[in-house]
């Protein structure tokens, strides 16, 4: 009796044939210094030009050709496996296997002519290689005749859909953050040529840079007090807008209104309210209190900058409105029938129910808050700070690196900045998971 992917399978393993061929020829040409690729890199796309010149190393389009070489006489012979196996259900797991290896080829094929050959002169013919390696995929999953075809069917299907997440992740941040650390190991002071420096930038920012620090510091106390304040005021208001009152609804709104306020915006209209004969001072002059520089003086710009992001966290709210919604009402019965009163009610049923969607509002609020940009450019680039001394508060690490890249160009110092940004923030999300265990709480059972 004939597979039923007998038909497809033999028209994958021609069409494996033919992309054997091209790929064959394309590196053949290369080797043989006909220069085709070289004419697909035209000379206007000068930012891949010049990285194509300068930091790739030599020979790196001859070890692509050679790769190429390899790629095409791997599809060739798996054009051959399927031609002999296509009627065979017990090698269905085998091409499987070689289907998915030969995707992950072609994506990494993509990902070489979209970055490394201008103009997407040469994205056709990975983009065409796609189709056999899917034909492939689909032929054997019809020949497969093993247990567990159900279950692995879902799971073939749940890949498929993740594709476009997958490619968005990579091309968005994983290139990019690759892409990152090679350029920090260049010394590039734009618009001259980058150098090969190894970690000199490195040891630069560690010994030489004196903002560094500096802004290690001001960024992880800023990250921290506005996270640990945010975090407490959200509960509250979200605790007061979830019980049952006159106009509620009204109430919910302006409390989220500020988190949908353009941000510009936002920060005008706060530093005309903590200006020196704004509102805030005349309130605290009432008071007994003397006017100050909130924005302008260290000892008051964080604790002014982390009240401004507090005011706007009106999707931490909704989010916490939401979860106290889910708490089960059986436990709270439980609870009063017990005779506990409101306050253990909250310590030890509410909060318990709600560790889930604090986790994921504090992991949400110190990622972002770690990236806080906009009030340094505001306040300390723009007007008489931009032109004077920054104070050192401001000196957020977004904003160092926005400084050393694009207001100094030094490009390579900017991206070795950049890295360090990434395992700092990346170093907290790991302790922040390490020490959740040992306080999350789902109703379920601890997802694995």
């Amino acid at each position: 009796m004939n597979a039923p992917g007998r038909n497809l399978l033999k028209v994958t393993g021609v069409l494996y044939c033919v992309f054997a061929g091209l790929s064959l020829l394309i590196a053949i040409l290369g080797l043989l210094g006909s220069g085709f690729l070289g004419s697909l890199r035209p000379e206007g796309f000068i930012h891949v030009r010049a990285f194509h010149t300068h930091v790739l190393p030599e020979g790196a389009m001859w070890f692509f050709l050679i790769i190429l070489l390899g790629f095409g006489l791997y599809r060739l012979l798996l054009g051959i496996i399927n031609m002999l196996f296509c009627n065979n259900q017990k090698r269905a797991g085998l091409l499987s296997l070689l289907g998915k290896f030969d995707l992950w080829l072609v994506i990494l094929l993509a990902v070489f002519a979209v970055f490394f050959i201008d103009g997407f002169s040469f994205v056709w013919f990975p983009l065409l290689s796609f189709i056999p390696a899917i034909m492939l995929l689909i032929g054997s999953q019809r020949n497969d005749i093993r247990p567990g075809k159900s279950d692995r069917a879902e799971a073939r299907a749940a890949k498929v859909f993740l594709i476009p997440a997958f490619l968005g992740l990579t091309f968005i941040t994983y290139i990019p953050l690759i892409a990152v650390f090679l350029l920090s190991l260049f010394e590039w002071r734009i618009p001259g040529a980058p150098s090969f420096t190894g970690f000199g930038n490195y040891i630069h920012l560690f010994t030489e840079n004196f903002f560094f620090w500096t802004s290690i510091r001001v960024t992880v106390v800023y990250a921290f007090l506005t996270v640990a304040i945010g975090m407490v005021y959200s509960m509250a208001i979200a605790l007061l807008l979830n019980r049952k009152m006159p106009g509620r609804a009204v109430f919910r709104t302006i409390f989220y209104l500020p988190f949908i306020i353009p941000t510009v915006a936002t920060f005008l209209v706060w530093q005309l309210l903590y200006s020196w004969q704004g509102p805030i001072n005349s309130i605290v002059n009432m008071l007994g209190g003397g006017r100050t520089h909130f924005l302008m003086n260290d000892a008051t710009i964080i604790p002014a900058l982390a009240f401004i992001a507090v005011w706007t966290s009106g999707n931490i709210i909704v989010i916490k409105m939401a979860g106290l919604g889910n708490v089960p009402r059986v436990y709270q019965e439980a609870a009063e029938i017990d005779g506990a009163n409101s306050w253990h009610r909250f310590w030890k049923i509410t909060v318990p129910c709600m560790t889930p969607i604090i986790f994921y509002n504090m992991l949400m609020s110190l990622v972002t808050h770690m990236q806080v940009f906009v009030p340094s450019l505001m306040m300390a680039a723009g007007g008489s700070a931009g032109r004077g001394i920054v104070p050192e508060s401001y000196l957020f690490m977004t904003f160092t690196m926005y400084r050393e890249g694009f207001m100094n160009s030094f490009m390579g110092r900017a991206s070795a900045l950049s890295f360090v940004f990434f395992v700092l923030v990346g170093i907290f999300t790991v302790i922040l998971f390490i020490t959740s265990k040992s306080w999350l709480f789902y109703e379920g059972g601890v997802p694995k």
